[in-house]
């Protein structure tokens, strides 16, 4: 969306500048959600953009309603609205304008659809945005208030620590743009730092963050100490977090018994009631395909996304550190042709190595591993749809039950080397984030010792036996090549893409230029990711036991309708043919029941279940729909080889 002014917003702003003017005293809520939003117009300006887009979307929407118009009219036929009885010379003219007219009317809704739509999406888009950025300032928060607490105590007096949490824009994101808002005011502006802070109270979309403010004013006006500010604001905001985290799981908790009974059993006792309906004779296929085919699928999904966008967890790998020191070779010095030809031998020497390893690659990014999968997966497919093909006249229910078991194979082949290479990658990141805080109390007690850091990292290098000495290594051989400590420390978590080692480097980072007592700052970093790390722990112990409950839920499922499948609907057909046996042919309670495709249905009910349900396991467990693909995986195998076992169903 529009964040910054551009040529439509000029455009606008000239075809509807008097309108707007008109009504300059009632922007005054639109620029505050401007400033909180950081969206970098003026009220006049954003109202312009938001009149001139709606304008491009009234006219959309007249050459969509039109053609929808003429569809609906032409096509479809559209019977008449309005029964008037009309005289006869009058009614041959209605007849005659009245397709004309329903088109009019048509294509004039559909107009004013579009347009209020855009002025609609322009209106909430800076409450969506604030909303965004409220949600990232308190989850960083906590560890943006221990970054301050560290430089204070190096000494940093406030300017100073604001201006190092918006130099390090890439760990602390919005927090660093308001912290560059508080020093743009003072620097750009020549406000003291007092009035700053209060405007910046007054536009912070995070009530947590303006609630730190008003105390950090407050210790400036009573001249308190604010190093004990920091560290009293830090344990609290540590503690919120448990306590959030806390809602969260109760939240959890609801939203897992919902989806038992809205998405699990819900579609069970629907099931059970249409078969219930076709053995009277009564059958509604339309129903049953409906629940298994629609209802289970989507709601699934859509459950699923509700909980991963309401789940308070950082998205993708973390930012690329900078390193401080970096040699840029003057103009004159630069060879331009020769500084070309070494970055292309770079790059494909990257290249090459990556090629000779794929596996590294297929760890690193397990999303690659989609284009050797799905290509395969498809392949397998049309095998399938090959020797089984589709002939003119032939039961399309009964031609799809010979080939959905290829279909189901190839959602297998697609996805399991992703959950391969993935859970490869997560598992090395779990460990990564359990040991850099043990690795960074190790480095504290050494220093406190008397060794310096080099000799400590050394020394760790050779004595250390987790899985991190490869990394500490790294670190020891980028110091005995001349690498700043900083920047060697920036290097190790750029090799690990962490956010929570990312954090603690840019806090050790700027805490050892601030201060002498280095022990206390490493012991300051190591605490700031045992806290994270300690989070993360305990709500994967509490949400383990939602995975848990899914996986009740999928087995209790599968069992049922396996034994509707199978028990039920056989001892009925049995009962029935006895009936029929008699010469009481009519008294037959199952004539109007194929018991073999109630099985094929039943089946896909339970692998829809298991496909759909991991993915609200994965995101209830991790946080994450990529996780969920494994429970997925686990739970198609199961409920697919089961009905294989049991049914005895084999590819043709």
């Amino acid at each position: 969306m529009f964040k910054k002014a551009n040529s439509l917003t000029y455009l606008g702003y000239k075809l509807f500048s008097k309108e707007i003017e008109k009504k300059r005293d009632k922007y005054f809520e639109l620029d505050r959600d401007l400033k909180k939003a950081m969206i970098e117009m003026p009220p006049e300006m954003y109202v312009a953009t938001a009149k001139m887009f709606s304008f491009l979307f009234g006219i959309s929407g007249a050459v969509l309603g039109l053609l929808i118009a003429y569809v609906a009219v032409n096509v479809i036929g559209v019977p008449p609205l309005f029964e008037i009885t009309l005289p006869e010379e009058y009614a041959s003219v209605w007849m005659f304008y009245r397709p004309f007219f329903y088109v009019g009317i048509l294509s004039i809704l559909i107009t004013l659809a579009f347009y209020y739509l855009g002025s609609f999406l322009f209106t909430i888009y800076p409450s969506t945005v604030i909303s965004d950025r409220k949600s990232k300032i308190d989850r960083t928060l906590p560890h943006a208030i221990t970054f301050m607490l560290s430089l204070s105590r190096g000494g940093m007096n406030l300017v100073q620590i604001f201006k190092a949490l918006a130099d390090n824009h890439e760990v602390y994101g919005e927090i660093s743009k308001e912290a560059s808002r508080i020093l743009w005011e003072i620097e750009g502006l020549g406000k003291d730092l007092r009035t700053a802070l209060v405007n910046e109270i007054e536009v912070s979309p995070s009530q947590n963050f303006r609630e730190f403010l008003h105390g950090l004013v407050t210790i400036i006006d009573s001249g308190g100490d604010v190093t004990r500010y920091f560290e009293e604001r830090a344990e609290f905001y540590f503690e919120r977090a448990r306590q959030d985290q806390k809602n969260f799981l109760e939240f959890l908790s609801l939203m897992a018994e919902t989806y038992v009974t809205a998405l699990v059993a819900g579609p069970l006792f629907l099931i059970i009631i249409q078969t219930v309906m076709s053995v009277i004779g009564q059958p509604n296929d339309i129903a049953i395909f409906s629940i298994i085919y629609l209802v289970i699928p989507i709601g699934s999904f859509m459950f699923a996304m509700v909980i991963k966008l309401v789940s308070p967890s950082e998205i993708g790998k973390a930012p690329i550190l900078r390193e401080k020191y970096v040699y840029i070779p003057k103009a004159r010095d630069l060879d331009i042709e020769k500084s070309k030809e070494i970055q292309k031998k770079v790059r494909l020497r990257a290249r090459f190595k990556k090629l000779k390893n794929p596996i590294s690659l297929f760890i690193e990014k397990p999303a690659y591993s989609f284009l050797i999968s799905v290509p395969i997966a498809i392949l397998f497919l049309m095998y399938g749809l090959y020797i089984n093909p589709y002939i003119p006249g032939m039961d399309l229910k009964y031609w799809f039950f010979t080939i959905d078991d290829y279909m189901f194979i190839s959602i297998i082949i697609s996805i399991a080397p992703f959950v391969l290479f993935y859970e490869i990658s997560k598992r090395g990141i779990r460990v990564y984030m359990r040991l850099t805080p043990i690795f960074l109390n190790k480095l504290a007690s050494a220093n406190e010792s008397g060794m310096s850091i080099y000799r400590a990292i050394s020394m760790l290098a050779k004595t250390d036996t987790s899985p991190l000495r490869k990394e500490i290594k790294k670190i020891r051989a980028n110091l005995e090549w001349g690498v700043s400590l900083g920047d060697a420390l920036v290097r190790f978590a750029n090799r690990l893409r962490i956010f929570e080692v990312s954090r603690t480097i840019a806090l050790l980072n700027e805490a050892l230029k601030s201060s002498g007592n280095v022990t206390e700052v490493l012991t300051t970093s190591a605490k700031d990711a045992s806290s994270a790390e300690l989070l993360r722990r305990e709500r994967a112990i509490n949400m383990f036991a939602y995975v848990i409950i899914i996986y009740i839920a999928f087995f209790v499922f599968i069992g049922i309708v396996y034994v509707i499948a199978s028990t039920f609907l056989s001892t009925l057909a049995e009962a029935a043919s006895r009936v029929q046996s008699t010469g009481a042919g009519q008294l037959s309670i199952l004539q109007n029941v194929d018991v073999v495709t109630y099985r094929n249905v039943f089946m896909h009910a339970a692998i829809f279940q298991g496909l759909f349900g991991g993915l609200v396991a994965g995101v209830m467990g991790e946080g994450s729909i990529s996780s969920g693909l494994k429970h997925s995986l686990i739970m198609v195998l199961v409920a697919y080889v089961s009905f294989s076992v049991l049914f005895s169903f084999q590819i043709i």
